[in-house]
């Protein structure tokens, strides 16, 4: 559910879920509603701009050939065998050097394995111990029908990776030349199973998508970036100010995210590059603005505002411009979200007595209810293809994550230990990050849409609000 400094927009009562008090200083956001909420989600990050990896060049070698039929790779999970890559020089290049396992393994050849093992169209064929890697016969002793061939090898202060995936007849599905320094090592690990998997079934991997999210592990919440996998954990603001709530653009290039300025009791929502520069504020002329998410479609940014009164649910262009009203209900309207297609907007709304999960038409018109199981549900995001919902709903006392299917209005929850909130999805549709508490900390994790292959990302502070960027790469 969002939070803001451990205080929550709608106050939970009853049914044995917790209820969080606000802290001093922050009355200003609490607006006049007895079962009331406060400023939506939670957890702030600050202004200091680290670099990214630095791009990764990949060179495509010539005459690459493909005999296996897309649609066929597409029905299947293919066997794929992955010897460790050999270390030496592939020609007499000047200044190449062999590289060392030591640098290989941990950077690059781990992490491509878990991506490729978590991909949905490779299965890792296990190679018996003594098996001679180089043997003709390699993919029919490891039952395989693919081989992923691997040299790395050092120039100065950069490495070459040479990639290069062969069928049974030994024809190349995949080849290429990728060249970075040792800080670039996992995000070419990610980029040649992004490439693998563009290769077999015509688009790319989530394996360069990236997680937007709040931590306090500097003292204050500040917006941090980290890669699908949670590695390349970096800050990206400094503000000094509660940070909170990013929320990634259609293109991956930007986030919209909230500021509180707790002295002066207004909060301001800001627009930050990924690859840094300066941030650009949003100015709404309204007291609340928060809960902030970009339109697919359009420049335009939903978000929830307020003067004086219950918080809404309002509309305004990333320059400032053209700002509306989409509610106008007595009770408290938040936590936005847009449909894939632009079209609609799902938002959180107490009108029924609880808090309930409604879709309207992204004029504001065409209101309706879509959350009946569960007496309090919230935080809705949408899969990429617009047919599901994920969203926070209490169940027996505490808050699970469910997924609703959107045509026949079912849902299913996915239990777990302790809290478990805020869903985001992968690219794919295939993940789900959240938060959860089940360490005693709020963390956040990540696990397939049916509950299997969880995976703690953070550990460090604690780390709420996650966003998974929009679309694979």
């Amino acid at each position: 559910m969002k939070t803001f400094m451990n205080v929550r927009l709608f106050s939970r009562r009853g049914g044995g879920g917790e209820r969080r008090a606000g802290k001093p200083g922050l009355q200003l956001f609490a607006l006049a509603h007895r079962s009331s909420r406060l400023a939506p989600r939670h957890a702030a990050l600050s202004l200091a701009l680290l670099c990214l990896v630095a791009p990764v060049l990949a060179q495509q070698p010539p005459e690459v050939t493909s005999t296996m039929n897309q649609t066929q790779a597409q029905l299947q999970i293919l066997r794929i065998a992955i010897p460790s890559p050999t270390l030496g020089p592939s020609s007499a290049e000047a200044g190449a050097q062999p590289a060392t396992f030591e640098v290989v393994n941990p950077n690059f050849f781990a992490p491509l394995t878990r991506d490729v093992a978590a991909s949905g169209v490779f299965a890792i064929a296990p190679l018996p111990p003594s098996v001679n890697v180089n043997a003709p016969d390699l993919m029919k002793t490891a039952n395989a029908q693919l081989l992923l061939k691997l040299n790395v090898f050092a120039i100065g202060q950069e490495y070459v990776v040479e990639a290069r995936m062969v069928d049974t007849n030994n024809s190349i599905q995949y080849g290429k030349r990728y060249r970075g320094q040792v800080g670039a090592l996992s995000r070419i690990a990610h980029t040649v199973a992004n490439d693998m998997v563009r290769a077999m079934n015509g688009r790319p991997g989530i394996f360069l998508s990236q997680i937007a999210y709040a931590s306090n592990r500097t003292g204050v919440y500040e917006i941090w970036l980290m890669d699908w996998d949670g590695s390349n954990q970096r800050q990206i603001t400094r503000h000094a100010n509660l940070s909170i709530l990013p929320s990634w653009s259609a293109d991956n290039e930007r986030m919209v995210y909230t500021s509180f300025f707790t002295a002066r009791g207004t909060s301001d929502m800001y627009i930050i590059n990924r690859r840094g520069g300066e941030r650009v504020r949003v100015n709404t002329g309204l007291g609340l603005n928060t809960s902030a998410t970009f339109s697919p479609t359009s420049n335009d940014i939903a978000f929830v505002g307020s003067v004086h009164g219950n918080p809404d649910i309002y509309v305004i262009k990333d320059d400032s411009s053209n700002l509306r009203r989409l509610t106008t209900d007595d009770t408290i309207e938040s936590t936005p979200e847009w449909s894939p297609t632009g079209r609609q907007i799902s938002f959180t709304s107490g009108r029924s007595g609880t808090p309930q999960i409604y879709v309207m038409d992204a004029e504001g018109t065409n209101v309706r209810r879509i959350s009946f199981e569960g007496e309090w549900n919230d935080d809705a995001t949408w899969s990429p293809d617009g047919e599901q919902l994920a969203y926070t709903s209490r169940v027996n006392g505490r808050f699970q994550l469910r997924i609703m299917d959107l045509e026949h209005k079912q849902s299913r929850v996915l239990a777990g230990e302790g809290s478990n909130e805020q869903p985001t999805w992968s690219p794919d549709g295939r993940w789900i990050a959240f938060q959860s508490n089940r360490s005693g900390r709020w963390q956040v994790y990540k696990m397939r849409t049916d509950g299997t292959e969880l995976l703690q990302l953070t550990f460090d502070g604690e780390n709420k609000d996650p966003d998974w960027s929009k679309k694979a790469e």
